[in-house]
Order: structure tokens, then sequence, then C-alpha cells
């Protein structure tokens, strides 16, 4: 048993198996590391510090308010192509002891550069729409998440308790482990 402490996520296996494009029989285990990326990247932004935090305590205590469930599966949406996004380069390539290799065997056939960047431009015209639905989402529904401010809300005036660093974390909020 690994004593490694987990950040906790929002989604867990099974939602991403069911919302993402990541096939059945795919080693979900393989992208576990992408998945705090990907929430850090593309789902915090939008929904707002406060409101993450508060979608993740109430998803690690089981007590999830009804609306706040309703608000996660539109998330997951999101999320699943965000993780897919992050990790396609990483499920494309395989690093092992003898170095970077294409596919995970001797013998497999990979893609080549060209159709992966296609691919990779696929998806993140596909998670950059369902962004945007999630925002309008959260805009036409915001009275139901009072923690959740609307882009012209939160942008009138600068925030002054967050760091200048590139993640936009809070000073007072970053776990050191």
């Amino acid at each position: 048993m690994s004593n490694v402490k987990r950040q906790p996520t929002l989604i867990n296996k099974e939602y991403l198996r069911a919302y993402s494009l990541f096939p059945d029989n795919y080693d979900l285990s393989e992208v576990d590391n992408f998945i705090p990326i990907a929430e850090q990247i593309h789902i915090m932004p939008i929904l707002g510090l406060s409101l993450f935090e508060e979608l993740i305590e109430q998803v690690s205590n089981n007590s999830l308010t009804e609306v706040n469930s309703t608000l996660l599966l539109e998330v997951y949406k999101v999320e699943g192509l965000a993780v897919l996004y992050e990790a396609l380069p990483f499920c494309w390539a395989h690093l092992s002891k003898v170095g970077l290799t294409k596919g995970k065997s001797d013998n497999s056939d990979s893609i080549e550069n060209k159709d992966l960047a296609y691919l990779n431009t696929h998806i993140k015209a596909q998670l950059d729409y369902t962004k945007k639905y999630l925002k309008d989402w959260l805009d036409a529904y915001s009275d139901n998440f009072p923690l959740y401010k609307k882009a012209e809300e939160c942008c009138k005036k600068p925030n002054i308790e967050m760091s200048n660093d590139i993640y936009g974390l809070p000073k007072d909020r970053i776990d050191i482990i």
C-alpha cells in the first residue's frame, strides 16, 4: 500500500470513464496524475477557487448537495476532455527505463506527429467549446451557486488575496507536504 498523499479531485475513475473518450479497456491509472492538472488548468478558473474548494470538500466527504451534484455532471463534460487533452502526449509516448518510445511495445505501430497534432487540435476545439458551455451554464444558473462569480463580477477589482504565481493560488492556501 502506498503512503503517497494524493490531491483530492472532483472526478473519480468511474465518472472519468463515462465522460471521457478513453476506451473501456484503457488503464486509467496511467492518467491519474493528469486529473489534478486538468482541474487546475481548465476547471478551477471557470468555477473560481471558492466554488471549486466547496465541491472538492463535498466530494471528499461524500456530502454533495443536489445542486452541486447537478453542477458536477456539467463539469465532468469538460473534465473528461481536459484530462484527455493533458494526458494525450503521454498516452502516445511511453517513458520507460530505456527512454521515451512510441507505443508500449517494440512491435507497436504508433501514429505520426502530424496525426497526434490533428487529434490534439480536435480535442482542444471540443474542450474550448465545452468550457464555454460550462461558463454559460453557470452564468444562467448563477443564483443557485452563491460562491460562483460571473466573469464581469469577479474581474471588476483585483483580488488582493491572490498571489502573483501563474496558477493564481492564494498565498495562504498552499499545502506543504
